[in-house]
């Protein structure tokens, strides 16, 4: 080994021994949070969104409307991130006087790199063998050179077990120059670059929802919309400075609510989430500023919450959130399979007025939210792990353990 890794290896050894750990366990169970959102959106059948625009039924509106809210999950996820990163590169700038951007590529590629390529690499596979995973040369082409939201906005969306790997694209795309930003310009050019992002990413929500017939999927599936979700969760961690927000109990949970009815309000009101929906250029605008408010309330009514009020296998299965997201469209394939060879067809034609249909469907999504657990657990244990260990010999500011 030369004189020079010696050196650095033993600066991040003296740097562990030295620096005060920073995890924050609630935020793990926001993340849960976070993924659950997800899962419900995806768990509702696609038709009864259609269905609810021309139907005159209370619950399936409001049905529709939670699906659509459920897809803010992502730019939970977004806002998350960009929060713990940019905390975590603060502090280390505080701590060495500089950013370490080379470690900080190898800690993401540790971290994301395996499980995502694992998956799609998986996929590609078993698609050779079964039809219903079968996906087409560019989808895959794109999924691996990251770039899979652009390719989505560009072309049919289908339904395939990848589909939800999209956000992992847009973060990659974003994480591209966030630590050289850090490393070169320090915390107050990030701040600078993130109070840009945030009217790019309304100029080009206005300018993308013109096209009103598909706005509702290429405005999302846009980089520079969800960059803002990204931005503000790094301007919050800037603006908190290391501090704890000391708030209520009562306060929290009216936060909290706020937060979700934003959600909603921007799912039934704005549509912005809607397949079909005409929705002007300026509700769209206001649309998504509900969404970053409301995943705003949400992040800092639970930032600081004591350890006790959350249970543990809450906090535990926000650590594999990771692999519930991308194992979850899996999960659904072999429920699904595993339901036709038991002869248990349903149909979802007005399955909001049939008890039998709803429990069908009821339960066969409790069942792929199990099998997402096994899988995901089984990942993080034996597959993710063993990266994860590899990621804390470049890890400078000590955050949750593997």
């Amino acid at each position: 080994m030369a004189p020079a890794e010696i050196l650095c290896e033993n600066e991040i050894t003296a740097a562990k021994a030295t620096t005060q750990r920073f995890y924050r366990p609630e935020l793990d169970a926001l993340r849960f949070f976070a993924f659950l959102a997800v899962y419900v959106c995806h768990s509702i059948p696609g038709n009864a969104v259609a269905a609810a625009s021309e139907a005159r039924s209370f619950w399936a509106q409001w049905l529709a409307a939670v699906k659509d809210a459920g897809n803010f999950g992502v730019c939970l996820f977004f806002m998350l991130s960009a929060f713990l990163i940019t905390e975590l590169l603060r502090r280390e700038q505080k701590k060495f006087g500089r950013v370490h951007v080379g470690a900080f590529y190898e800690r993401r590629i540790l971290r994301i790199w395996p499980l995502y390529f694992g998956i799609v690499i998986a996929y590609l596979i078993a698609g050779r063998y079964f039809p219903a995973m079968r996906i087409e040369t560019g989808r895959i082409v794109a999924y691996f050179l990251l770039t899979g939201n652009w390719y989505i906005a560009l072309h049919p969306w289908i339904q395939t077990p990848l589909r939800s790997l999209w956000s992992i694209s847009v973060e990659e795309q974003f994480y591209l120059l966030w630590p050289i930003i850090a490393g070169y310009g320090g915390m107050r050019v990030l701040a600078r670059v993130s109070l840009v992002i945030v009217p790019v990413s309304f100029l080009t929500i206005f300018i993308v929802s013109a096209d009103q017939t598909y706005a509702f999927n290429t405005v999302w599936l846009n980089s520079f919309t969800q960059f803002q979700f990204l931005a503000w969760g790094a301007l919050l961690a800037l603006v908190l400075h290391g501090r704890i927000p000391k708030i209520d109990r009562a306060l929290r949970s009216t936060m909290a609510l706020a937060g979700i009815t934003l959600w909603l309000v921007s799912a039934h009101v704005a549509q912005i989430k809607r397949p079909g929906a005409i929705v002007p250029q300026w509700k769209f605008c206001v649309g998504y500023l509900f969404v970053a408010t409301g995943c705003l309330l949400l992040l800092v009514s639970l930032l600081g919450v004591s350890g006790r009020w959350i249970p543990e296998w809450i906090v535990r299965l926000g650590k594999i959130s990771f692999g519930l997201y991308v194992f979850h469209e899996a999960a659904f394939l072999l429920v699904d399979e595993a339901q036709k060879h038991a002869a248990l067809t349903m149909s979802h034609v007005a399955f909001w007025t049939d008890r039998h249909m709803m429990m069908t469907m009821a339960l066969n999504k409790i069942a792929a939210l199990g099998v997402t657990i096994f899988l995901a657990a089984l990942s993080y244990r034996f597959w993710e792990s063993s990266f994860l260990r590899l990621k804390q010999r470049v890890t400078w500011i000590q955050s949750r353990g593997v």
